[in-house]
Order: structure tokens, then sequence, then C-alpha cells
């Protein structure tokens, strides 16, 4: 019991430590924000995920960007956006086809887009996460794969639809993950 002890005070050192990192940050505190010598070395991601930065960004430019949309469009671009988390990608697909909705989503333009940025050097994926893309819809390339993949969520099985009436998030979620 006493090395089960030790791994629980462990993780709530780090929780603990973690949020008093992000909190002398928001309060603009200068460096160092912590004594310990790993967490003043290596990046980690903030306690609360809606807190870092890519979640931010999801928040006032994907989601809230002073724009409405309808439940389909809004459910399309987060997902878009989240299956790439990164900033510059969705950046780069916002400057090649202006708002980005369902409507005007085609998975040939947005590769070729997404392919000429890979072929410049541009990584179009974030580094925190790895979303795994098989080749279950026959193509070579992660992103042709993803966008496959988005265009079976919505214009062949319509799985937004059933995504808005869903009776809660687990429900949601088993749409999605289905």
């Amino acid at each position: 019991m006493k090395k089960r002890e030790e791994v629980y005070d462990l993780y709530w050192y780090f929780a603990y430590e973690r949020q008093n990192i992000f909190l002398n940050k928001l309060n603009g505190n200068n460096i160092p924000w912590t004594n310990d010598p790993i967490l003043q070395t290596f990046k980690f991601c903030n306690s609360y995920r809606i807190n870092d930065r890519v979640s931010q960004y999801l928040l006032k430019n994907v989601i809230y960007n002073g724009k409405k949309y309808s439940n389909e469009d809004m459910i399309f671009r987060i997902l878009l956006f989240k299956i790439f988390n990164k900033e510059s990608t969705w950046e780069l697909l916002l400057n090649n086809f202006g708002d980005i909705t369902l409507e005007h989503f085609s998975v040939k333009k947005y590769s070729k887009v997404l392919e000429g940025a890979i072929n410049s050097g541009i990584k179009i994926y974030n580094d925190a996460y790895i979303s795994c893309a098989n080749k279950a819809f026959g193509y070579n390339r992660k992103h042709d794969n993803h966008l496959a993949l988005l265009d079976k969520i919505f214009n062949i099985d319509k799985a937004h639809l059933k995504i808005i009436n869903a009776k809660s998030m687990e429900d949601a979620f088993n749409i999605l993950k289905s």
C-alpha cells in the first residue's frame, strides 16, 4: 500500500504544482513559476484543457469568431479543427477557402491545399497528440484519410444530424465513435 500512496502523492503534487504554474503565468509573475526542475524545464499541458493555447484558439477563432453558424457547420468546423489541432492549418484553410462551412467542403480541394503545405515543409498536424489515420479510406496520406472520414461523417452518414438530436453528450460521443 505504501507504493500506491507514493504514486498518489506524486500525482497530486504534479497536479498542484502544474496548476500553480498556470496561476503564476496568469498573474504575470516572473519565471521561475516553480522550484521543480522538471516542471521548469519541460512543457506540460495545462491542468484544465480549456486553458491550453490551442483550446483557446478553437474557442475564439473556430467557435466564437463573431459569426453565426448552423449547428451542422459548427460541428463540422470543430471536428475539422480538432483533427489537425493546429492553428496554422486552420489559417491555411481559411486563407484558401474563406469561411469554412460544410456546404463548401471538398475533400479534393482541401487535400490539394494541405498537400501543398506538406510539400513546402509545413507541418499540418499539432504534435501535442497524434490522430490515428490508417488507410481505411484507401489513401496513402494521413490527411486524405481524415478528410475522407469527415466526408463520410457529414455527407454520407449524416452523423451530424444524429449528434444534433442526441439526448446526452454520451450519445453524441457514441455517434462519433461509431
